[in-house]
């Protein structure tokens, strides 16, 4: 086996493999969309890589075994630049030790990315291959996100408080609510999660903008005349390349006061989401969230499935710029 840069003659493959993955993450998850199948789309992708350096891959006996890329990204998590390797740009052909081989492609292409001082290394891979999950836990990765979907299935909520109002939000009800955009801040912030956010001054005029977006929704729970929860939920901000299919709604906020939580208020707001969304042809729910994020977990894994993990390692870039040094002597 030897390792080189991606080449015309390499796209095709590449693309296979790209595609056999994803049919493999569908194949353990069938709500998935089946647009990561369609392999001239990978081809057509793809090819803009043809002849960079930075593309690493592994080919034994004249075939494709496997191959890695990342995009670079400017304080990434962090003060230090970065680079994600989302699925559509990493990938082992079928038989091959996948421990093994995305170690060395690692080793490769994490020395490319060091030498470019890229010192926060993040990994996303479908939930279903364990042995690629593994293999990032043994190269030093821990879990940073989860991505996960369901079905617009209702979610059975016992002992309901018809005291609680579900509805759709109304512009006026925004300078209302700015205690529940500061509340979600300040728990992303907290602790264990530490997730950085610049905390927005003007909510109002933040969320009144988005939501003049088709499709744009905010879901809110009310008792009397406050508001306890809300649900943002959307048909154009997709996290997952893969399910930006029009047949997907998005869930990229939500929160409910902690003194009304265990009243299953969330889940009757995504029951009367998925009731709008059923109504206008959509076909699934998706989420990702923090896995450090404790009362995010909780909620979503009980009624989401995972479908994507994302893994991140810090190098420590004093050891780099220690060798940097000591090359100039």
């Amino acid at each position: 086996m030897y390792y080189t840069y991606l080449k015309n003659s390499h796209i095709e493959e590449v693309a296979t493999i790209i595609s056999t993955n994803y049919k493999n993450a569908r194949l353990a998850l069938p709500i998935l969309s089946d647009k990561y199948e369609n392999i001239e789309m990978h081809i057509k992708r793809i090819q803009k890589y043809i002849d960079n350096d930075d593309f690493v891959l592994a080919v034994e006996s004249g075939k494709v075994a496997g191959f890695m890329y990342g995009f670079k990204i400017n304080e990434f998590k962090g003060t230090a630049k970065g680079v994600l390797s989302i699925p559509s740009i990493h990938g082992i052909a079928d038989g091959y030790d996948k421990n093994y081989l995305y170690s060395e492609l690692y080793r490769r292409a994490s020395d490319l990315w060091v030498n470019t001082d890229c010192y926060t290394h993040a990994m996303m891979m479908y939930a279903n291959d364990k042995d690629a999950i593994d293999s990032w836990v043994m190269s030093g990765f821990g879990m940073l996100v989860i991505d996960a979907v369901r079905s617009l299935d209702e979610i059975i909520v016992p002992n309901t408080d018809n005291n609680i109002l579900i509805r759709k939000v109304e512009i006026t009800d925004l300078i209302n609510m700015e205690y529940l955009f500061k509340g979600i801040d300040e728990h992303l912030s907290s602790t264990p999660i530490y997730l950085y956010n610049h905390i927005n001054e003007n909510y109002v005029d933040e969320y009144s903008n988005w939501l003049r977006t088709e499709g744009n929704m905010l879901w809110i729970a009310e008792i009397g005349n406050k508001i306890i929860g809300y649900l943002k939920t959307n048909i154009t901000e997709i996290n997952m390349d893969e399910l930006d299919d029009g047949y997907t709604m998005g869930i990229n906020g939500a929160y409910v006061l902690p003194e009304y939580r265990g009243q299953h208020i969330m889940a009757r707001m995504l029951n009367t989401a998925a009731d709008w969304a059923i109504e206008n042809g959509l076909k699934r729910c998706s989420t990702d969230f923090e896995s450090a994020n404790i009362e995010a977990r909780q909620f979503w894994l009980k009624h989401f499935t995972p479908y994507c993990y994302s893994m991140i390692r810090r190098i420590d870039e004093r050891n780099h710029l220690n060798l940097i040094s000591m090359g100039d002597k």
